[in-house]
């Protein structure tokens, strides 16, 4: 019985330990969990499909009579990006006047989208309204952070490709939706990228289906008709 006192000290000592480890053990389960939430999304989720579905590119392919499904959308890349093209945002005079109403802000408004000043003139006719001229085959995308005055290259496509729409799911998200054609047969593949700004993460979603391809070939037209 003299050994007991030691006995329970033990016992304690040896329960305190466990609890102190699983203690330890809850943060790291949870940090994987959300972790893995961005990068798991081998599909969109319900919610971002609602949020898909109210774009105005939706509208329009459904005018069409072929409304997009975002359910064939399937992710096939996922990456860290540390050496996306980064310089100083120095626009000039008349860069809003001319491109403001195209820029995608951020819901909180301190970032946008630029999807066209890189290959599209904006001009005034001669009754005052604005007019866009093509400038090239070649597409740039770049988001702006108006805390920093930092502009940065998001994609950059060369002739066959595109990037005809873009928006916001939240102020951490951006979403470009376009296609790029494949070299074999010239079809062109709808392709969303999906890019999370706190992480440099790209994630690159495709659909086979071809006629979501060919929707966007045609709406930037539409597009720049209706805000311009």
């Amino acid at each position: 019985m003299k050994h007991l006192p030691v006995v329970i000290f033990c016992v304690i000592v040896f329960a305190l330990s466990c609890r102190n480890n699983s203690s330890e053990e809850q943060p790291a389960d949870s940090v994987a969990t959300v972790d893995s939430t961005e990068k798991l999304d081998t599909v969109f989720s319900e919610k971002d499909n609602a949020f898909l579905q109210q774009l105005n590119f939706s509208k329009y392919a459904g005018s069409l009579g072929a409304p997009v499904d975002w359910r064939k959308f399937r992710m096939v890349t996922s990456s860290h990006e540390d050496s996306l093209l980064v310089s100083a945002f120095q626009p000039d005079n008349l860069y809003y006047e001319e491109y403001g109403r195209l820029l995608k802000y951020s819901p909180d408004s301190s970032m946008f989208i630029d999807l066209d000043s890189y290959n599209i003139e904006i001009q005034k006719d001669k009754t005052g309204r604005f007019t866009s001229i093509e400038n090239g085959p070649d597409t740039e995308v770049s988001l702006i952070n108006l805390d920093d005055k930092k502009k940065t290259r998001l994609v950059f496509l060369g002739p066959g490709n595109g990037v005809e729409d873009g928006a916001w799911i939240d102020n951490n998200t951006v979403v470009l939706i376009g296609y790029r054609e494949r070299d074999t047969t010239r079809m062109k593949t709808a392709v969303i990228w999906r890019y999370h700004v706190p992480t440099k993460t790209f994630h690159v979603y495709e659909s086979a289906d071809t006629v979501i391809g060919g929707q966007l070939s045609s709406w930037r037209k539409e597009r720049l008709r209706q805000i311009l």
